[in-house]
């Protein structure tokens, strides 16, 4: 079964009802649709509204108050939509105004079809391209700005870690080195074993607290064990079973792909365990051919993909922003699938590096 291929929608904002439908035409053999005419501004703003059109043909003298320059100013600030004006005049003054409007392109009439097919082409891609500039530049605003609301919480985390763990048992070990001060003459067996033990307890913090930071695991044994663990943790949490499978390699994963598959696959199982009511998560490391391979597979809830990227723009909902950025770094491309009722996956699959690569 062929995919339909849905074609670039124009609207033609011409005011002679001839040239307009020739317009129209034109439109039809380069491959377009012509998805109106409209013969005044007032009447274009009005389709433009309705009919959504892709790019906005639009002839700069039209009968009326309002003149086409005026009419491309209020589409391009409230509807970010392309402009390609279409004039018979050329004056400096008319240019001058027109670029005000940063509008995509302008033929003088007559134009060939050359001509309005390449403007147009060209007209649709740098939109295009602006757009996807855009929302890559919303993105990155509104992870940045995560970014830096994790770090401060981060920060605020072990700093109360340290005042109210670790402050209190360096105060009771304290303490107890004073009253041996005091006490000379009596035995402190007692007092030496309690600051012992306030001392381990001290010592498990620490490991904890470094822990959470990062795995030391993830540095001594690799990928494979702190996938392990962190799975298991996870799985202890969320109440659901989990399987890790994994190929064991020759040699070590370069450790910026480590730490990106790790933080991946974190971010992933902590989504699961808050939203996703899962019942059973696999987990999959394997090496294709020049690639690496890392899949999460859970049978919760599932999710709609559309919406969470909307959310993540506004800066609602960026784990999967962070988990693409971590992607991106190690020339990674990052999958993510989901039906409602039937689970999700994410996959990323970026370049085998091997650690010895970069010795």
């Amino acid at each position: 079964m062929s995919l339909s291929v849905q074609l670039p929608r124009v609207l033609v904002v011409e005011d002679e009802a001839i040239v307009a439908r020739d317009i129209a035409m034109q439109l039809s053999e380069l491959g377009y649709v012509a998805v109106g005419i409209a013969s005044s501004a007032e009447q274009a703003l009005e389709m433009v509204a309705a009919l959504a059109p892709d790019l906005v043909l639009m002839d700069i003298q039209l009968g009326g108050p309002t003149d086409g320059i005026a009419a491309a100013e209020t589409i391009r600030q409230q509807y970010a939509l392309p402009v390609v004006f279409i004039t018979a005049y050329s004056a400096d003054e008319i240019l001058a105004r027109a670029k005000l409007t940063e509008p995509y392109g302008y033929i003088l009439k007559p134009f060939t079809d050359r001509e309005l097919r390449v403007t147009l082409t060209m007209a649709l891609y740098k939109h295009q391209a602006e757009a996807k500039l855009l929302n890559s530049s919303r993105q990155l605003k509104a992870l940045s700005r995560h970014v830096l609301e994790v770090q401060e919480l981060e920060r605020r985390r072990v700093a109360i870690e340290l005042h109210d763990e670790l402050g209190q048992s360096l105060t009771a070990i304290k303490i107890n080195l004073q009253l041996s001060q005091r006490l000379k003459e009596q035995p402190l067996s007692e007092l030496n074993l309690e600051s012992i033990r306030i001392v381990e307890d001290a010592l498990q913090q620490v490991r904890r607290l470094a822990t959470t930071l990062r795995p030391s695991m993830l540095d001594d044994l690799g990928l494979a064990p702190a996938l392990k663990w962190i799975a298991e943790q996870s799985a202890g949490r969320g109440g659901f079973a989990v399987n890790f499978h994994h190929v064991r390699a020759q040699s070590r994963l370069a450790p910026d792909i480590e730490t990106a598959c790790f933080r991946i696959v974190q971010e992933a199982l902590t989504n699961i365990t808050r939203h996703a009511q899962a019942k059973r998560v696999e987990i999959s490391l394997r090496r294709e051919g020049e690639d690496m391979v890392l899949s999460v597979q859970d049978d919760g809830l599932g999710f709609d993909i559309q919406a969470m990227r909307q959310r993540a723009v506004l800066g609602g909902s960026l784990g999967v922003l962070g988990m693409q950025e971590r992607a991106n770094l190690i020339d990674g491309q990052l999958t993510i699938h989901s039906v409602s009722g039937q689970g999700s996956s994410v996959q990323l699959i970026c370049p085998w590096r091997a650690h010895t690569e970069l010795l």
